[in-house]
């Protein structure tokens, strides 16, 4: 009697241990996908600010309202402010 106990008591460790390595996998996997989210959002806004140096710099150089586009961005610069849009969004904005 005292062995099927000890099998009963060892399956149940073995089966405590595949279900913790089974949450640390999970958990991995959703960091792991988090992270590639946050990288996807910061390329974005490194590609937006960008765009809005490329054309307050050409503002800079012409002196008069500029426009850029690129990859659905459109870029403005005015003496007054630069701002980047997506699909009519806001997306950054300086003024003045």
């Amino acid at each position: 009697m005292k062995k099927k106990t000890q099998g009963a008591f060892m399956m149940a460790d073995g089966l405590a241990a595949t279900m913790v390595i089974a949450l640390g996998v999970n958990l991995f996997f959703i960091c792991e996908q988090q992270l590639q989210h946050q990288y996807q959002v910061s390329q974005q806004k490194l590609a937006v600010i960008r765009l809005g140096k490329e054309v307050s710099d050409l503002y800079a150089i012409k002196k008069e309202q500029v426009s850029l586009s690129r990859k659905g961005l459109v870029a403005n610069a005015t003496a007054q402010k630069v701002s980047v849009y997506y699909k009519d969004n806001c997306l950054w904005q300086v003024t003045r």
